[in-house]
């Protein structure tokens, strides 16, 4: 993903389908919603449980597919 910052990106692995996810850097947290529909609000991490997670559902990490 590109470096976050205050505006919306959506995931570059999201289909041409609208069912995207995005996020943004915002007030020191992570915050990340449904692009199809950023009405029903968003969830926020800190940059540790952010980084935590990117990390778990990399290649190696702890989330990874068989």
């Amino acid at each position: 993903m590109a470096a976050l910052n205050e505006r919306w990106h959506k995931a570059t692995r999201s289909g041409s389908n609208g069912q995207c996810v995005e996020a943004r850097y915002l007030d020191g947290t992570v915050e990340i919603r449904n692009s199809s529909n950023p009405q029903a609000g968003s969830v926020r991490f800190s940059r540790l449980e952010w980084e935590t997670f990117i990390a778990a559902v990399h290649e190696d990490g702890e989330f990874r597919l068989p």
